[in-house]
């Protein structure tokens, strides 16, 4: 698709909608691993990650459209939730499992969003597209 079709997308999405296109997901295949390692820190930053994504998790889903994958990570925040406290876990790991959630949200939201954008996506996957070609 041509960057003229995501004329009414902010900059950042763009950019990113562009690099996708082109390449695929960052480190799936040598092309993009290569075009990956020639970007600057905070370009890489910006491709694969995204902070609302972190900062709100499923919500930031559901606002984007892709209610599907923000209900499975809902539901997976909600077992998560249950196995902590179920297994009286220590505060340690509680912390840690605590942030799963957020942090497949954050490592996700970015190319779920361009499936949804431009190829219509409307799958449950959390991680349609990010397993390696």
């Amino acid at each position: 698709m041509s960057q003229g079709v995501y004329d009414d997308l902010a900059r950042s999405w763009q950019q990113r909608f562009a690099f996708y296109d082109q390449y695929g997901v960052p480190n799936t295949s040598p092309q993009s691993r290569e075009a990956y390692r020639r970007l600057p820190f905070g370009q890489k930053l910006r491709l694969n990650t995204n902070i609302w994504g972190f900062l709100f998790g499923p919500f930031y889903f559901f606002v984007k459209g892709m209610w599907r994958k923000g209900l499975v990570l809902l539901a997976a925040a909600i077992v998560l939730g249950t196995l902590i406290v179920g297994l009286d876990a220590p505060d340690i790991v509680s912390r840690a499992l605590s942030i799963v959630v957020p942090v497949f949200a954050m490592t996700t939201a970015n190319y779920a969003y361009y499936l949804h954008v431009v190829r219509g996506s409307q799958s449950w996957n959390v991680f349609e597209g990010l397993g390696r070609r």
